[in-house]
């Protein structure tokens, strides 16, 4: 298991939030439906690790971090830390990480999602109290979370290679290279004009991440190759290959969060 930033702050990147998909466009009756095979099952891309050797040794070194930091922080996190507490930080980081999704909307000439981001902004900042609390959410404009690893998706490079980042864990090479501009579209760096605040917040929100994928641990231990269900699961969330691509069956996104975390404060 490692940190996944890249995944869920930076769509990473996220299992999570990592990719928005593109919309999907109704196909005319008539016509033949791109990316159907005969039979008419929608064709899937396969699986891309050009760098498997190295991803391995990345994944095996994430992993004994993981365990021996990243991992206790985070349960300590969830058994110390109250959930409204919890939820206020969730809520904060969702905020500032709009501000990255209303980047590549604007990139992707995607107006309707950038005018529903902007609200979003605009509401959870001013009567949110500065994002701690979600009320676009309750009021019904729910958060899609977009970055430039999905910008450059839209505009060709479809199934990039997986690619594990060391300490951030899973990505793509392509949604690595996009972590760049994504953390210049985060505006932690000039809201908090002082480094060690701004790493400060990176860090809580790296381990408040980190606690929502604590129930994934457990399969992870129980997998044949704990690689390639990582892998495959991570590739399926963001749209990349499908969820049975590997030699095992990856589990559903759904079962990411399940009951194994450890008990959660009130």
């Amino acid at each position: 298991m490692t940190l996944y930033y890249c995944s869920v702050s930076n769509a990473n990147a996220t299992l999570i939030d990592l990719a928005a998909s593109a919309p999907i466009k109704k196909p005319i009756a008539s016509q033949p439906v791109q990316g159907l095979t005969e039979s008419g099952s929608m064709a899937r891309p396969k699986i891309v690790d050009s760098f498997e050797n190295y991803n391995r040794n990345a994944y095996r070194m994430n992993d004994k971090i993981d365990k021996a930091i990243i991992r206790p922080t985070a349960v300590g996190y969830i058994t110390y830390v109250p959930l409204p507490v919890r939820l206020a930080l969730s809520n904060f980081f969702n905020n500032l990480r709009d501000f990255v999704t209303l980047g590549n909307d604007i990139l992707q000439l995607n107006g309707p999602s950038t005018m529903k981001n902007i609200m979003r902004i605009s509401i959870n900042t001013t009567l949110g109290l500065g994002g701690i609390l979600d009320i676009s959410t309750s009021i019904g404009l729910e958060q899609n979370k977009n970055s430039f690893g999905n910008t450059m998706r839209v505009y060709g490079w479809t199934n990039s290679s997986y690619y594990v980042i060391p300490i951030l864990g899973p990505s793509t090479v392509r949604d690595a290279i996009g972590l760049i501009p994504d953390t210049v579209f985060n505006p932690t760096w000039l809201v908090f004009n002082d480094n060690y605040i701004s790493v400060g917040l990176f860090t809580i929100n790296a381990v408040n991440n980190r606690a929502q994928f604590l129930g994934f641990d457990k399969i992870l231990e129980t997998s044949l190759d704990p690689y390639v269900t990582m892998r495959d699961t991570y590739l399926s969330a963001i749209g990349e290959a499908p969820v049975n691509g590997g030699t095992e069956s990856a589990p559903s996104i759904d079962s990411l969060l399940e009951d194994d975390a450890p008990p959660q404060s009130k």
